[in-house]
């Protein structure tokens, strides 16, 4: 009686580790981790790092050097902000997305919405953008939306 309670309780144990093995490999959470580097370099600055995390569509579109140049000043400059922080608030898959109205259409993308929320001379504020990756090559990388809509 106890062997078999032993075996049951060990099966269940081994489901239990083989389900949470797939979730934390399944494609939707390694989408968030992508977005997630994304924006812990974004949020230190590394700018250069972020930037390799572009699709190579947007790397065609965003020069680096002067990626590297805007991104700062952006948020330092322009807006006037000391720090920031953001949060992952929705995450969808989204098949037959564009970046925009000339590129190739993506089977599937996973669509997330990021809330980053500054803090500087003009005060506090949230952007609230929508981010997607898409897997290249084993890699997560991040796309933009550039479409009219």
């Amino acid at each position: 009686m106890k062997k078999g309670i032993v075996l049951v309780a060990l099966g269940i144990m081994l489901i239990t580790i083989v389900l949470l093995i797939f979730q934390i490999f399944s494609p939707k959470n390694q989408a968030e981790r992508a977005v997630e580097n994304f924006y812990d370099y974004e949020k230190s600055a590394a700018y250069s790092l972020s930037w390799e995390m572009f699709h190579p569509l947007m790397q065609e579109k965003l020069d680096k050097k002067e990626y590297l140049q805007v991104r700062g000043e952006l948020f330092m400059g322009y807006l006037s902000t000391k720090e920031f922080s953001y949060s992952i608030e929705k995450i969808d898959k989204v098949k037959g997305w564009t970046m925009d109205e000339s590129s190739n259409t993506f089977e599937v993308v996973y669509k997330v919405q990021v809330n980053q929320r500054l803090k500087g001379d003009f005060g506090n504020f949230t952007i609230i953008q929508h981010v997607y990756a898409a897997e290249v090559e084993g890699d997560w990388k991040i796309l933009w939306d550039y479409k009219r809509n």
